[in-house]
């Protein structure tokens, strides 16, 4: 799904199927009926080509500026914020609605000119089809007014952090391993998770190749283990990467050993590229310390964004704080514990939201200072939805004496 958002192939590629399979129709639709638009009512097929190559050759030009400013603004948010934001600009639905919108337009002219040339100089111009050229036109370049403003204002960084902290958001109401296999009686299934945990003797599942943890397929993960009496803990937090042979799960199967079982757990951990948006809250974090780290380095050295980024970060960890946490043990349909998942607590984002950053800001005391109010402010709505952080208070001492 991730990728699928983040395309520009996707839009422009069906934009160009619609613009081929209208371009055949329409025509046809016009002869039958015998449509005349008084406004673009054409003598002769000449003038209509004439008007179809004008606007071929227009749109075509412009998608190519098109694709040449979202390129521009892609190099400038990877060098001056981070490369972890492009994701937002590659998923921004107005830049592939634009490209999509003048590709389209440029293969149904095309089409429409194959059209004319079958049906030769003495017949009568498709005007509905040719009108339809125009009105698309029209609507192409006012989109690309639009979407000229649009681009200036993404690449502002509060534009780009506001977007982070919306994934962020997303991501939180329905934080993992939320879904499939809650169980009635949380604390429960929590001792049952302790328990199978200190007996010992699971069996290993190792991963088949490297690369980042992007996905856990936790409704098939319960299913599987089932079908084998098994439980199965998730070993690697989504998120991190992993290396070939690297364990990413224990098992534990009262059936005994298995040949089907181990295969069966391990592809339901997805490994990838990089990291996507589709479980890992985590990588919401990464992108707002990584823009913090931008705006502090000696190149950028950009402290207002920066504070922006953590201002951003805090914001989160608040809604974060005051959102239910889901059970990590998920059950099957009979409530039994079957898949106990890794997810990351309040200490695990204080760390990586706050360790680089705090180092980068050494010698930087206005920007310390926030730092420590925003611990603070985040502490105080910790302790009021009953949530500890040890890290918190690590954080504070290492900010106020960084030397310790």
């Amino acid at each position: 799904m991730e990728a699928v958002r983040a395309s520009f192939g996707l839009p422009s590629g069906l934009a160009m199927l619609a613009g081929i399979v209208v371009g055949l129709l329409l025509p046809a639709i016009d002869d039958a009926a015998g449509i005349r638009i008084p406004a673009l009512a054409f003598e002769s097929q000449s003038s209509a080509r004439s008007l179809l190559e004008t606007i071929g050759t227009a749109t075509v030009s412009v998608a190519g500026l098109s694709f040449s400013v979202t390129i521009v603004a892609l190099s400038l948010a990877s060098s001056q914020l981070s490369p972890r934001v492009l994701r937002t600009f590659r998923g921004d639905r107005l830049s592939q609605m634009t490209l999509a919108l003048f590709l389209g337009t440029f293969i149904y002219c095309l089409t429409l000119l194959v059209r004319l040339g079958v049906s030769g100089d003495g017949s009568e111009p498709p005007n509905l089809s040719i009108t339809l050229a125009v009105l698309l036109a029209f609507t192409a370049f006012l989109t690309f007014a639009i979407f000229i403003g649009h681009i200036i204002r993404m690449l502002q960084p509060s534009t780009v952090v506001s977007g982070v902290l919306d994934d962020a958001r997303a991501l939180n109401e329905s934080r993992y391993p939320s879904g499939p296999g809650d169980p009635e009686d949380p604390a429960a299934a929590s001792r049952f998770a302790l328990d199978l945990i200190d007996r010992g003797g699971s069996r290993e599942v190792r991963a088949s190749g490297s690369g980042y943890l992007t996905l856990v397929k936790a409704g098939r993960l319960i299913k599987v283990a089932e079908e084998n009496d098994a439980v199965v803990l998730q070993n690697v937090p989504l998120g991190d990467y992993v290396l070939e042979g690297q364990v990413v799960a224990e098992v534990w199967s009262a059936e005994g050993d298995s040949d089907e079982l181990e295969p069966a757990v391990r592809k339901c951990f997805v490994l990838g590229k990089q990291r996507t948006l589709d479980q890992d809250i985590a990588f919401c974090v990464r992108q707002l310390t990584d823009i913090a780290l931008k705006g502090l380095s000696p190149g950028i050295n950009d402290p207002t964004t920066a504070e922006i980024a953590m201002d951003t970060m805090c914001a989160f960890f608040v809604a974060f704080v005051g959102a239910e946490r889901p059970s990590e043990v998920r059950v099957d349909g009979d409530g039994h514990p079957r898949f106990i998942a890794s997810a990351p607590s309040l200490n695990d984002l204080i760390k990586l939201g706050f360790d680089q950053v705090r180092v980068s800001a050494e010698g930087r005391p206005t920007f310390n200072a926030r730092l420590l109010e925003l611990l603070i402010l985040v502490e105080t709505e910790a302790n009021r939805n009953g949530v500890t952080s040890e890290e918190i208070e690590r954080q504070r001492q290492l900010i106020a004496s960084p030397q310790g």
